[in-house]
């Protein structure tokens, strides 16, 4: 069997006993059941849920097994604490009468009010980035084709000439460390300067809610949205709160937030407003697929060889003097596999390195820093060297051999619809 495998599961295995081990910590020390405990049970059942998607056979049967149990404790510890979500999740599952059912007969379209108070809200609303565009390394074509986008901001008489729709959505997809957070906040930056608000929230945080509330906090999400148009909507890891309701063993509340994200989503795209919806994910085949339908999909790469160069130029250039035998340019020739964060982790090892070095060269810290400020020290290619080989990349194989396969697939699918 295969180690990576094993590895994974053994994580997860571990992570998920020590959620459950949480929670009955919580219930001892209070005495009786609270959204705290529920909250690390939906945790366990994320992990359980994720390792039965993992598995095949007799060990898929088991991780099933003991994502029901668990299942079953949180529905009954949401009887105790919240009977009319309870009556509702019951609702749910139980077989369709032949009246149709209301999108508002989940607890997404009850009236907002636990779960996100007014200093909730007010932190979702973020300040512009720092970095712009122009700090954003490679990406040419991407940073042409968001610009287009902000072109785009000021021609909405034209657009409602042609009846085109205000919203702009899109997804960025690709590995960890590929700067997708960066460059999604160097186009916030752009926006703001053209009046535009910026909501921005991670899935994590989202799920990290009781369930119940966190449906409440998506809809509240879209609801600021539309009051606060024109505006820009950023969600990290959407893939946590936007889950494939098709995929098997999905726990329950976890449809029950992708439902109220699209009926959310479905709110701004029918206010017809000026909103540009954004979201970013590692892993899209976790995605609802009636979501992906509905927005631009934006793979974002690894850095190629001019935007390494760029990297370690801006992180590195106004601090050090390289010596002859070393450049940028040779920096990035020798990282051909190194992502964004590899390259922070490297320039840190790097500083550390010659922080030592010149120190012993120079004696004492006051010499030490005259010699980096004036360039007497230089930084040679074998301090670069020996810090690379301390500084191993992360790997990246796998999930890019996933992101090909999935898109592949998606493709593939959308050209069959079409």
């Amino acid at each position: 069997m295969d180690d990576d495998y094993i590895g994974k599961m053994q994580t997860k295995e571990n992570l998920c006993l020590a959620n459950l081990q949480k929670a009955e910590e919580e219930y001892e020390r209070n005495g009786k059941h609270t959204k705290e405990e529920c909250v690390y049970l939906q945790r366990a059942a994320n992990l359980r849920y994720e390792m039965a998607r993992m598995s095949v056979g007799e060990e898929r049967l088991y991780q099933q097994r003991k994502l029901r149990e668990i299942n079953e404790r949180i529905f009954k510890i949401i009887k105790i604490l919240d009977p009319k979500l309870a009556e509702q999740m019951a609702q749910k599952k139980a077989p369709a009468k032949a009246e149709p059912k209301k999108t508002a007969g989940s607890p997404v379209s009850n009236p907002v009010t636990a779960g996100e108070n007014s200093d909730d809200v007010a932190g979702w609303f973020k300040e512009a980035p720092r970095h712009s565009f122009e700090d954003v390394s490679g990406m040419s074509d991407l940073k042409e084709h968001l610009k287009e986008c902000i072109t785009d901001t000021h021609l909405q008489e034209l657009k409602d000439y042609l009846k085109l729709k205000k919203l702009h959505s899109f997804f960025f997809i690709g590995p960890p460390g590929c700067g997708k957070t960066y460059i999604i906040e160097a186009f916030a930056h752009e926006l703001m300067d053209q009046n535009y608000k910026y909501l921005s929230l991670v899935g994590s945080d989202i799920l990290s809610r009781y369930v119940g509330e966190a449906e409440k906090i998506v809809t509240r999400l879209f609801e600021e949205a539309e009051k606060n148009a024109p505006c820009i909507v950023f969600i990290d890891e959407v893939d946590g709160v936007c889950k494939n309701r098709s995929l098997p063993n999905l726990p329950e509340y976890a449809a029950s937030i992708t439902t109220a994200f699209l009926t959310g989503y479905n709110r701004i795209n029918a206010s017809d407003k000026p909103i540009i919806f954004i979201g970013a994910t590692n892993y899209p085949n976790q995605v609802d697929d009636a979501m992906l339908d509905r927005v631009e999909l934006i793979r974002v790469p690894f850095p190629d060889r001019d935007a390494r160069e760029s990297a370690f130029q801006r992180q590195l250039g106004k601090l050090i003097t390289l010596s002859e035998d070393l450049s940028f340019g040779y920096m990035a020739e020798m990282t051909e596999s190194y992502n964004y964060r590899d390259i922070d982790r490297l320039c840190t090892r790097l500083k550390n390195d010659l922080l030592k070095d010149v120190l012993r060269e120079y004696g004492n810290e006051k010499d030490a820093l005259w010699a980096l400020k004036s360039g007497e020290y230089t930084v040679s290619r074998a301090l670069f060297d020996k810090a690379k080989a301390a500084c191993i990349a992360t790997p990246k194989d796998e999930i890019q051999k996933e992101l090909d396969e999935w898109e592949e697939r998606f493709k593939m699918g959308a050209a069959s619809q079409g």
